[in-house]
C-alpha cells in the first residue's frame, strides 16, 4: 500500500522524530500502542500524526506493529518495517526503534550533504541559463538594432544568435514548461528503466568508468548498505534475514542484482567470503576485512567501523567533485559570454570598416 504514489510520504527526518520519539518512550516502561498515542498527541506534522494514529488504532484491534505497517495507507521507507519485525522477533523492540532513528538521523545527514554540495552548482547553472536567455532576448537584439542603422552586413554567428533570441522571445513559455515536463517524465521513466536487470547493469557499467564520480557513486552505496546491514545484526537480525531485507530496501539500485545474488549465495550455504567477491560496490579494503570479521563472529562492529571510514572518505570526495565541479560550470559561463560578446564585437568591426 505504501507504495502507492499518489498517498502522502513520510520523509527520513519525519521518521527519525517518530522512531525516536517512540524509542524514549519505550525506554521509560511504556507499552508500544500507549507510545503511539503519546507520540500522535505531540508530532505537529500533518502527516507523521495520521501515520502515527493508524498505527495505533490498528494495534488497538489487535495487530501487531509490522501488520500496522503493511496496511497503513502512508508511504514510507521500507527499512523500518525490517526493524520492526527484527524487533518482534527478537523481543527487542526498544532497541529496534532506536536503531532504526539511528539509520533515519544519518540518512537524513546524508541528503542534507549532499543537497548543500550539489545546490551551489545547481543554482549556478539555472542562473546562467536565465542570463543566456536574457541576453538573448534583450541584449543581442537591443546591440545589433544599433548595428543595423549604419546597414553593416551582420555575421552569420551573429544573425544566428539574433534569430534564437527572437525566437526564444515568443516561445519561452513553451520552452520552460517542456523543460520542466521533461525533468519529470525523464525521472519517472529512469525509475522504471531500473526494474529491468539489463538496463542497470548497462547504466553501472557506464557509471562506474567516469573518472571520481564512478568511485563516489560506488562508496555511496557502499556507506548505505553497510550502514543499513550493520544496524540490522546489532538489532539481533540473523545475517542471511539482514540482507535479504537490505536487498529488498535498495531494490532500485543499480547494485541490487549483486546484493539479490549474495543473499542467494548465502541461503544456499554458500560462504560469505565467495559472496562478498562479487560484490563490485564494496571496496578491496572492506572487502578482506568483512571476510576475516565474519569468521571471527565481529561482523556488526566491523560494518559499524567500516561505515564511519568510508562515510568520511565519501565526504571528502564529494567535496573534492565539488570543488572541481564549480571552477568548471564557472568556466563554461565565462566562455559563453565571451561567445555572445564575441558574436556581437564582430558587426563592431565590420561597420567601422564600412564607415572608412
Amino acid at each position: 500500500m505504501y507504495l502507492n504514489l499518489a498517498t502522502p510520504k513520510l520523509s527520513v527526518k519525519q521518521l527519525y522524530f517518530i522512531c525516536q520519539q517512540l524509542s524514549f518512550a519505550l525506554e521509560s516502561g511504556m507499552s508500544l500502542p500507549m507510545a503511539l498515542e503519546l507520540a500522535a498527541g505531540e508530532l505537529n506534522h500533518r502527516v507523521s500524526r495520521k501515520f502515527v494514529e493508524e498505527l495505533y488504532q490498528a494495534m488497538e484491534h489487535g495487530h501487531l506493529a509490522s501488520e500496522a505497517l503493511r496496511n497503513t495507507k502512508i508511504r514510507y521507507a521500507p527499512v523500518l518495517l525490517e526493524f520492526v519485525l527484527a524487533g518482534e522477533q527478537n523481543g527487542t523492540m526498544k532497541e529496534a526503534l532506536a536503531q532504526a532513528a539511528a539509520y533515519f538521523q544519518q540518512q537524513n545527514k546524508t541528503k542534507q550533504m549532499l543537497f548543500s554540495a550539489l545546490c551551489y552548482p545547481a543554482v549556478l547553472l539555472v542562473l546562467m541559463l536565465f542570463a543566456f536567455g536574457a541576453m538573448l532576448m534583450f541584449v543581442v537584439p537591443a546591440v545589433v538594432a544599433t548595428y543595423q542603422n549604419v546597414q553593416a552586413e551582420l555575421p552569420q554567428v551573429t544573425q544566428f544568435l539574433l534569430n534564437a533570441g527572437s525566437w526564444l522571445k515568443d516561445c519561452w513559455p513553451i520552452v520552460i514548461s517542456a523543460a520542466v515536463l521533461f525533468l519529470l517524465l525523464g525521472a519517472v521513466g529512469f525509475r522504471r528503466l531500473l526494474q529491468y536487470a539489463s538496463v542497470r547493469n548497462r547504466i553501472k557499467r557506464v557509471l562506474c568508468k567516469i573518472p571520481l564520480a564512478g568511485a563516489l557513486y560506488q562508496q555511496y552505496w557502499f556507506v548505505q548498505i553497510s550502514q543499513g546491514l550493520s544496524l540490522m545484526l546489532n538489532s539481533g537480525m540473523l545475517l542471511v534475514n539482514g540482507l535479504y531485507a537490505v536487498s529488498h530496501i535498495y531494490a532500485r539500485s543499480l547494485f541490487a542484482d549483486e546484493l539479490h545474488q549474495l543473499t542467494a549465495e548465502l541461503a544456499a550455504g554458500h560462504t560469505w567470503a565467495h559472496g562478498i567477491q562479487q560484490c563490485s560496490f564494496v571496496p578491496k579494503l572492506a572487502r578482506q576485512m568483512l571476510i576475516i570479521s565474519e569468521q571471527t563472529g565481529t561482523l556488526p562492529k566491523a560494518l559499524t567501523q567500516l561505515n564511519i571510514y568510508y562515510q568520511q572518505q565519501f565526504q571528502q570526495k564529494l567535496q573534492l567533485l565539488m570543488s572541481i565541479l564549480e571552477p568548471c560550470v564557472i568556466i563554461i559561463l565565462g566562455i559563453g559570454i565571451l561567445g555572445i560578446a564575441g558574436s556581437l564585437f564582430l558587426p563592431l568591426v565590420q561597420s567601422y570598416q564600412y564607415l572608412l
